[in-house]
């Protein structure tokens, strides 16, 4: 896998799973069910934003100001989860430790990652002593119908693939399909690009329609921009595509958590224009039965 996490660490696509993935996770936990967090592409877990051009300069860093908790109250957890230095920012944690910071004692977290050296990293950030998170190397998809948890206990998983594959989204949709059929009371929460071109342009709206076709309903918000971003950086040139925004697919979660998400987009997606560039954002919300 190529993608740069370090150079996309903190991006406005970032900062709406991000939060999203808070406003879920707090919302589950106001529950009395345990929890077990799956994730399928971990990733390293933290990323330094040394680079004065990263993309964390379009997303995080546009919240760094007093105004921005004024503005966006709900997503005061997620802002107070990040290790702010008088508004500067020098590490941007991934959803990894964003989770671990939601759950409870009680709650479970599994994290799966296939890239060699981002599980490395990733087991320093949670040593064996840590008994309540564990990390795995391998196929988080395959994780995802694997994983025994004990009853009772609602499985959580969020899906965050890198979309390196041109068979990704086959693979989500069978991943979805088949693991909302063997554990119904499961939330999945996926994360996916808004690409121009294949293999990605009209996949969002494909895995949609064959979710509703296969009885499995769900609801999707869409964050694109207008005014353009910037390109990914990938070796990849089947995947290369020009980045429009990124999307949230839900199964399973609570309406209040849908709702919270909801209320806070129309003010996130003002906080990170770029008026200097004649950039905008504009949020999209689908649902399907």
């Amino acid at each position: 896998m190529n993608y740069e996490h370090a150079f996309h660490a903190g991006n406005p696509a970032d900062v709406l799973k991000h939060s999203a993935l808070t406003l879920l996770l707090l919302e589950l936990t106001r529950r009395q069910d345990p929890l077990h967090y799956l994730e399928t592409h971990a990733g390293s877990g933290l990323y330094t934003l040394d680079d004065p051009t990263g993309e964390w300069t379009q997303g995080i860093g546009k919240l760094a100001s007093k105004s921005a908790r004024r503005k966006l109250p709900e997503l005061i957890p997620y802002l107070d989860f990040l290790p702010w230095n008088d508004g500067v920012l020098g590490e941007y944690p991934g959803s990894p430790l964003i989770a671990e910071a939601c759950l409870r004692e009680e709650d479970t977290v599994e994290l799966w990652e296939l890239k060699a050296s981002a599980e490395q990293h990733l087991r320093g950030l949670f040593p064996k002593g840590k008994g309540r998170v564990s990390v795995h190397g391998g196929d988080g998809y395959e994780a995802v119908h694997r994983t025994k948890i004990p009853e009772g206990t609602r499985l959580v998983v969020h899906l965050d693939p890198p979309f390196e594959k041109v068979d990704e989204w086959d693979t989500i949709l069978h991943t979805l399909v088949k693991a909302t059929r063997k554990r119904p009371s499961a939330v999945f929460m996926l994360w996916y690009p808004v690409k121009e071109g294949p293999p990605h342009a009209g996949r969002p709206e494909e895995l949609r329609s064959r979710l509703e076709a296969q009885k499995v309903p769900g609801v999707a918000v869409e964050l694109t921009s207008t005014g353009g971003m910037l390109a990914p950086r990938t070796d990849v040139p089947k995947v290369r595509g020009a980045l429009l925004g990124s999307g949230l697919l839900f199964v399973g979660a609570p309406h209040r958590a849908i709702a919270k998400l909801g209320s806070v987009l129309p003010e996130l997606a003002r906080s990170l224009a770029r008026s200097e560039h004649g950039q905008a954002w504009q949020a999209r919300w689908f649902g399907w039965l």
